[in-house]
């Protein structure tokens, strides 16, 4: 299956160069290298955009260009056998420009690149839209990155006290990914001060207080997968009833996100559930979120995003009101929605909602003992 996958994704990037009537691609971001070898990680610090392994089609070879530095780790580590099969290695001593090893394959060649390096023709967009729609493995990989951070927020988060810092909280959080040898690139702890200030609050060195959500991005062979869970130290009826209907808010969009529909007319679904649930001016405050994938965003929604929903794609919607947020990673399906990361099997108490004709199971907010 991986080498079927690998060798369609080629076959998509010859017919982009013939395309463009180019006769050479170098690919250099990360996103689109992890795309295009099913999950290799070509950079070495993890907020890198590009990286410093390269793939290279060029007349009917795929050529991986490394510096010695890496060249091992790549074909041991990251390639699978199926993708390492068909590829060539082209390796360069770390103190060489890649311009010194690139140069004998492409000078005098038309050349596109994802970065517009030397002169080439930059077609990191084309190469985005090429990444929205997910292959069986790729499906795979979410699956078995949502179910173990759905496994993480139900082990972790409910041994979580008031008294805690927001540091501590994302010191558990991190620590409890990469035991699982997942790459947690974003952790958000909101404690009860800080979710009412800052829509994106990088943790603070202040205890969480009565309420606590956490919303984190995390990687597992370049897939990005987003999710948020919430709860109370001591029950509070305004807060339960605010996140119910901010989890309505997602409910709508989700029950809006099917194959044909474009992503402004799902917006407009959300800016329509915010009135339902009398907050109609929340939306100003954060963008409501969109396609996922290769990125924790690979399209954000808004008035203006005509992309067409395809069976494949992958969405999060991150609704906020201020105080509460609602956030999963769904695939679209033909006939409807899977959650990756609140899957069937989640311990974490289920809130079910109806929008129109849909029955969304979201997860709700948990109340847990303390002052």
């Amino acid at each position: 299956m991986l080498r079927e996958v690998f060798r369609e994704r080629i076959n998509t990037l010859r017919k982009l160069i013939e395309d463009e009537q180019a006769e050479a691609l170098l690919i250099s971001r990360c996103d689109n290298f992890a795309w295009a070898t099913l999950g290799a990680r070509n950079y070495v610090t993890i907020n890198s955009e590009v990286g410093n392994v390269h793939l290279l089609l060029v007349e009917d070879s795929i050529y991986i260009l490394a510096n010695n530095i890496e060249r091992k780790r790549i074909e041991q580590e990251e390639l699978s056998e199926d993708v390492s099969n068909d590829v060539e290695f082209a390796e360069y001593m770390w103190s060489k420009d890649l311009w010194d090893v690139l140069k004998s394959f492409v000078q005098g060649k038309r050349l596109l690149s994802d970065t517009g390096w030397f002169d080439s023709k930059n077609v990191a967009d084309k190469l985005k839209h090429l990444r929205l729609v997910m292959s069986e493995p790729e499906i795979e990989t979410y699956r078995w990155l949502g179910k173990n951070c759905d496994e993480i927020f139900s082990n972790t988060m409910l041994k979580f006290s008031p008294e805690m810092t927001e540091w501590q909280v994302q010191s558990e959080m991190a620590k409890a990914f990469f035991e699982r040898g997942i790459e947690p690139i974003l952790i958000l702890v909101f404690g009860e001060e800080s979710a009412q200030l800052y829509r994106h609050n990088l943790s603070r060195n202040v205890r969480v207080g009565k309420k606590l959500f956490v919303s984190v991005c995390v990687r597992k062979k370049g897939l990005v997968l987003s999710s948020t869970r919430s709860v109370l130290f001591g029950r509070n009826e305004g807060w339960i009833k605010q996140h119910r209907d901010n989890c309505y808010v997602e409910a709508a969009a989700l029950a809006s996100s099917k194959p044909g529909k474009r992503l402004n007319e799902v917006f407009e679904e959300i800016k329509k559930a915010y009135i339902t649930v009398n907050k109609p001016h929340e939306w100003f405050l954060h963008h409501q979120g969109g396609l996922a994938g290769y990125n924790a965003r690979e399209i954000i929604a808004n008035e203006d995003t005509d992309y067409t929903l395809k069976a494949g794609n992958v969405v999060a919607w991150n609704p906020t009101i201020t105080g509460t947020k609602s956030e999963d990673t769904f695939l679209i399906l033909d006939n409807g929605l899977e959650c990756f990361s609140y899957p069937e099997s989640s311990r974490w108490p289920p809130l079910n909602l109806q929008v129109g004709s849909t029955t969304l199971r979201r997860p709700d907010i948990v109340v847990l003992g303390g002052r």
